[in-house]
């Protein structure tokens, strides 16, 4: 009984952790705040056209850069 307490408390301490640790940054977060700000049309037409290209609008890291430097490139004129 004990050890079933045990594996229970480990699963849930580590289904707590791993989505912290996995959230999206303060610098990409403040990277795509500024670029909203700078040109907002602009911006929020790029993000559609990503979230329509299947990119992720997750709050985790890797998705977030990969959304971040996508909509860099279109509002530079650089998708196709």
């Amino acid at each position: 009984m004990r050890m079933i307490a045990v594996v229970i408390a480990a699963l849930v301490a580590a289904g707590i952790a791993a989505p912290a640790s996995a959230q999206m940054n303060a610098s990409t977060r403040a990277e795509m705040a500024k670029m909203r700000a700078a040109n907002p049309a602009s911006f929020d037409s790029c993000h559609a056209l990503a979230v329509q290209r299947g990119y992720s609008t997750v709050d985790h890291e890797h998705e977030g850069r990969a959304l971040m430097n996508f909509i860099s490139g279109c509002m530079s004129g650089r998708v196709r």
